[in-house]
């Protein structure tokens, strides 16, 4: 810690001084180098002030005491500093120096949503019985405002209790019941009501006054603070999760400070990620507008997601001209050019299509912005088939334009970063405008059929899923979407699961005595743990940005296998010549060293390393390695669609990997592409299909419900 504050200080004063400028790096230039050797500028000695670090106050309160370290973990590298101003680097150091007290409050109000609080509400007993002092102190360093004198009446009124508002109401005569409706009409008073007299305060003044007296003190952490301490946390963490809030943050140093959880040890990288303060600044608003339309698609708030949506539309040409000309024959790392704004407009937009889509007026909308998605090269390449597949839908279903749809297909085939689920879905768009009997010419069915025999002929699958059918009572009481099942009807017992419960229970019966339900996380926990070092132990540009990240930039990029070629293939040879038995104990030695870590293993899958070494005994050495070479190749699209359920029988070797579905579920299509692949290893897969056994009578209704039956 003292060594990190006497870097941070050390920092600061050199950046007053001078030495350390406003950052403006050629990114392309580091990253086609392979080196960077930060730069000092010349010191300006007329610089008159300088900051000391005996005014620096060290926390004693835990939160605080994170924040403090988020803070000179940052500023120890020079570089950090070139991203803030002389204003903004004295409001750094306004931070390092105040009392405990205010340390302590100042954290905790900064997890607070921003607005205005008023200060009697405010209660923390760790840190005062009276906070007005010290919100006093935060308020002479700028860092909270106190006056509302500039504030809206409205966000005044609704800080008020229903009861004040209600005594408002009554001293002015003014009719309104409830807190809502008492706000509105007085509102609509102080719009109204003029003053009797010239030079007379009029009765929105006087009645502005009163709210100030019901509020008393009232503080809002200052607009800029903000701002800055939202800086600070992306350069300590800029890969962060949108969906995280500043609260999600600091709760994550907190279980790393206490050691409950615990990040892989790597080497951060050194490398610049964000040219200049302005890049820095438009990647935080284009990530914060992300962060809200994520929030607003999981509140279902369709119209505020397309408001956002028409927002990344007006803000992408201008980020999108000047990046197309700085990634032209780029060799900048994807991994990087995902911290460029437009890339975080391009998500938003994206993100927000679907809210188009559910109504007629705004179909339009959502036409044009897929169109602007695919018609476009600089960023999210490899999500243009799904796009191409929303339009032709849209075309096929909602515009009813089966000729515009083919059209669409045409080019579509013809991109070249389709993936194979891409390729699948294009198949069945095709399959089905063939089978058609109205609205398409014949013309056009030739054309779908020549690209049947052609193009898309590569993407069918080639083998038959073996599968079996179950039956069993059905609940008709859902959680979360999910279906409930009598697993167990005995006379002392009835237990009841999901659906992957209820087969996982017939898999019993039939011969293996243990199985997990898994999905994804099987053949993440797999690669992760047989290629740790691969993924954890290689020093590439700008992959280890965070002391608190789990996996390297680049594995969600399509460089990831071609920056590790060489190490990958080795490793893949020197595991192919392992015998079944060798594996499976390689396998649980590298898991029991890992599992504390947080990475992208999920070791809750299974509880009892000795599972894992069992599943991989049984699943062979071509079946453990042919799956991770499907994620080592292409992480982002295979870490999901892997079948539900593994059940095993150690005793016998045998296994199944299952893919469950309940009725009127069916495959989609990554399921479908994962099914093949496993068949296509030699391992064994079964589709389960699970089946409600209720009969119905004449009169529709359903027959009393009998003992399940498998």
């Amino acid at each position: 810690m003292e060594e990190l504050i006497s870097t941070t200080i050390d920092n600061l004063n050199l950046a007053k001084e001078g030495a350390i400028a406003n950052n403006d790096i050629d990114l392309e230039r580091v990253y086609s180098d392979r080196k960077f050797d930060y730069e000092y500028s010349h010191i300006d000695t007329t610089t008159s002030t300088r900051y000391e670090i005996s005014d620096v106050v060290v926390p004693v309160d835990m939160y605080s005491l994170h924040f403090f370290l988020v803070v000179v973990i940052v500023f120890s590298n020079p570089i950090n500093c070139g991203y803030f101003n002389e204003h903004e680097l004295n409001l750094i150091f306004s931070l390092l120096t105040l009392s405990r007290g205010a340390q302590a409050l100042f954290i905790r109000m900064l997890k607070r949503k921003h607005a205005w609080h008023r200060v009697s509400s405010i209660k923390y007993a760790e840190v005062s019985d009276d906070l007005r002092p010290t919100f006093d102190e935060l308020v002479s360093r700028s860092i909270f405002k106190s006056s509302t004198n500039e504030e809206d009446m409205s966000v005044l009124l609704n800080l008020l209790q229903a009861d004040e508002i209600r005594k408002l109401c009554q001293e002015s005569k003014i009719s309104g019941s409830g807190k809502k409706n008492g706000v509105q009409s007085i509102l609509k008073f102080c719009k109204e009501t003029k003053s009797l007299f010239p030079g007379m305060p009029s009765p929105a003044v006087k009645l502005r006054a009163s709210v100030n007296k019901l509020l008393g003190n009232c503080v809002l952490l200052d607009d800029t603070v903000k701002e800055v301490v939202d800086r600070i946390v992306t350069l300590l963490v800029p890969n962060r999760d949108p969906t995280e809030t500043m609260a999600d943050v600091f709760l994550t140093i907190l279980q790393v400070e206490t050691n409950q959880m615990k990040f892989p040890k790597v080497g951060i990288s050194d490398f610049p990620i964000f040219a200049s303060k302005k890049h820095l600044l438009d990647y935080i608003e284009a990530k914060s507008t992300l962060s809200d339309v994520l929030s607003a698609i999981d509140k279902k708030q369709w119209e505020a997601v397309r408001d956002l949506g028409s927002l990344a539309a007006k803000r992408l040409p201008l980020h999108l001209e000047m990046e197309r000309q700085s990634l032209e024959d780029s060799t900048l790392p994807q991994h990087i050019r995902h911290f460029l704004p437009g890339y975080m407009w391009f998500k938003v937009l994206s993100k927000s299509v679907d809210a188009f889509k559910k109504t007629k007026e705004t179909m339009p909308q959502a036409i044009e912005f897929l169109q602007m998605l695919i018609n476009q090269d600089c960023h999210m390449r490899g999500k243009k088939g799904r796009w191409y597949n929303e339009l032709i839908k849209i075309e096929m279903y909602h515009r009813k334009n089966l000729d515009g749809s083919v059209t669409l297909l045409s080019d579509a085939v013809l991109c070249d970063s389709l993936t194979e689920v891409d390729r699948l879905d294009l198949l069945d768009r095709a399959e089905r405008l063939v089978k058609r009997k109205s609205g398409i010419t014949q013309r056009t069915k030739n054309t779908v059929k020549q690209m049947l025999d052609s193009t898309l002929s590569k993407a069918r699958l080639t083998s038959e899923q073996s599968s079996v059918t179950i039956e069993g009572t059905l609940c008709q009481n859902f959680t979360q979407g999910k279906s409930t099942w009598r697993i167990s009807n005995c006379v002392d017992e009835k237990v009841y699961g999901t659906v992957e419960s209820f087969a996982l229970h017939h898999y019993r019966r039939e011969g293996y005595p243990k199985g997990v339900h898994c999905e994804g996380a099987f053949p993440v926990t797999l690669f992760g743990t047989l290629f740790w070092d691969e993924i954890y132990k290689m020093n590439i540009p700008g992959a280890w940005v965070s002391l608190y990240q789990d996996a390297p930039l680049d594995l969600f990029s399509s460089e990831f296998y071609e920056n590790r070629k060489e190490q990958f293939d080795m490793k893949l040879q020197v595991m192919r010549k392992f015998d079944s038995e060798t594996m499976s104990r390689h396998l649980k030695h590298e898991f029991d060293l890992h599992r504390e870590y947080k990475s992208v293993s999920q070791g809750n899958v299974f509880d009892d390393s000795n599972n894992l070494q069992e599943v991989a005994f049984c699943l062979g050495v071509e079946g453990v390695v042919g799956i991770c070479e499907r994620l080592m190749h292409n992480f982002l699209l295979w870490r999901a669609g892997f079948p539900d359920l593994i059940v095993w029988n150690v005793s016998t070797e045998k296994y199944k990997i299952v893919e469950v579905k309940g009725p009127g579920d069916s495959l989609s299509t990554k399921q479908k592409l994962w099914l093949e692949y496993l068949s296509q290893l030699g391992l064994n897969t079964e589709v389960c299909y699970c089946k409600s056994n209720a009969r119905h009578t004449k009169s529709g209704r359903k027959r009393k419900h009998e003992e399940v039956t498998i």
